[in-house]
């Protein structure tokens, strides 16, 4: 009977692992370009992945949002995000892009990380009075994330920053300006608490 029930949870076990892998396989279909050995959790939300290009050894954990919005009412975009190689982006993470978000090999994300390009409307008086989902999507400038870079958990990146190689943001950062390679960037707004080597 023991002996039973171990090769039916076996069984179990087996074909819930088929069936990730084919989903898994689905999802990775909707992007532009994958590199080798990708894996994508589902729940996933994936928006325009024909402009969503990822590189090997991606790792996107559940509850991910990826969306390149080529559309917003009457507007018309044509987004771009770049994801380069061994980039591990854990759970709830969501990337929103009507321009271009770059990000390079060997970053690590932390959960619940939001990054964008864009807003609703360009936050001055003459829209004070539309509701922000009826304003134009304005983008301020493009989002670079270089190479070995340490996104902690819930940090918020805004448009039109750059981040600098082997930095880290620190745990519940908002990133409103450019962060320097091999800096420490915490709080909200984020400032360079530290420089952990001279460019």
């Amino acid at each position: 009977m023991i002996c039973k029930e171990k090769v039916i949870r076996e069984l179990i076990g087996k074909v819930i692992e088929l069936y990730k892998n084919r989903l898994n396989n689905y999802n990775l279909k909707k992007f532009r370009t994958v590199g080798k050995a990708c894996k994508v959790c589902d729940p996933i939300k994936i928006i325009g992945g024909n402009r969503i290009s990822i590189g090997n050894e991606f790792y996107a954990g559940p509850g991910c949002r990826l969306e390149a919005w080529e559309n917003y009412g009457e507007q018309k975009f044509a987004p771009q995000i770049e994801i380069g190689d061994k980039v591990k982006i854990n759970s709830k993470c969501h990337i929103g892009a009507i321009n271009k978000i770059k990000i390079g090999n060997n970053v690590l994300f932390g959960s619940n990380v939001f990054i964008t390009d864009h807003s609703h409307g360009n936050v001055s008086v003459e829209e004070v009075d539309i509701p922000p989902n009826e304003r134009e999507l304005y983008s301020k400038g493009p989002v670079v994330i270089e190479d070995n870079c340490w996104i902690c958990e819930n940090v918020i990146i805004l448009p039109g920053v750059h981040v600098g190689y082997s930095a880290i943001l620190a745990a519940g950062a908002v990133i409103t300006k450019d962060v320097p390679a091999y800096a420490v960037a915490a709080g909200n707004p984020a400032r360079i608490v530290k420089v952990l080597k001279e460019n």
